[in-house]
């Protein structure tokens, strides 16, 4: 088996996305796919100064309801980057890693990025070097996709499968929320498998009288070592 697994652009992701992109053999970039006004594209969530829970965002611009998320431009009208900044007061008290994962920041935020999916992109990079991962990454539009004009948003892992064909991919991965999204019967009747991978994430001392799952991987990273991580990322089940 061959896995190819394939995600819209996500801002520091929840570690479920780095399970997925950990597991395949290729990953791919859905930066063709439409953006999607608040999703998880431009925004995640970590923990607050007072033990709640927040969204860190980066302001995009407005742009018409079927721009692609390689066409969406990023506002610089405020500094959302001293915003970021200002919200991790809880982890700069508590967090083991909080200067590893401060640094980190800093160096993604000393460039200025014209798209919304360069920075996605970059904050993705940025993990994975951290954590010492290496795999094939590409785009959607640096593969000279030129898709039906019909094809339908559960099929774009068929396409791409198929353009990968040649590099003996037969497996289309997905996270766990795409079982309810994607037709396997359309991706068996192409000769491909599909799965979902769901991270059997376990609670980690975040601080707090309780755990809070799901939260951005800025969130893990100032809990947990890159090899502690990674034994998180291994650490999953098939749906």
């Amino acid at each position: 088996m061959k896995r190819l697994g394939g995600h819209q652009t996500y801002f520091f992701p929840y570690i479920g996305f780095f399970t997925v992109l950990n597991a395949v053999d290729i990953f791919v970039y859905g930066d063709l796919m439409q953006y999607q006004k608040q999703g998880w594209m431009n925004r995640n969530r970590i923990i607050a100064e007072d033990g709640s829970i927040i969204y860190i965002n980066v302001p995009v611009k407005r742009a018409s309801r079927n721009t692609p998320s390689n066409e969406m431009l990023i506002s610089y009208a405020q500094d959302w980057e001293a915003t970021i900044f200002n919200h991790l007061g809880y982890y700069k008290k508590r967090a083991p890693y909080y200067k590893d994962v401060e640094d980190m920041l800093r160096d993604l935020f000393s460039r200025k990025y014209e798209k919304m999916c360069d920075i996605s992109i970059a904050s993705v990079d940025m993990v994975l070097e951290r954590l010492g991962i290496e795999k094939s990454i590409y785009r959607m539009s640096e593969l000279g996709i030129t898709p039906p004009r019909d094809i339908k948003a559960d099929e774009w892992g068929i396409y791409v499968c198929k353009l990968c064909a040649e590099q003996g991919i037969d497996t289309f991965t997905n996270a766990p929320g795409g079982k309810q999204f994607y037709d396997e019967k359309k991706y068996e009747a192409n000769g491909l498998k599909i799965e979902f991978l769901q991270n059997n994430l376990r609670p980690y001392d975040q601080g707090l009288d309780h755990f809070e799952d799901s939260l951005s991987i800025i969130d893990v990273m100032m809990f947990n070592s890159p090899d502690e991580i990674k034994d998180m990322l291994n650490d999953y089940h098939v749906l």
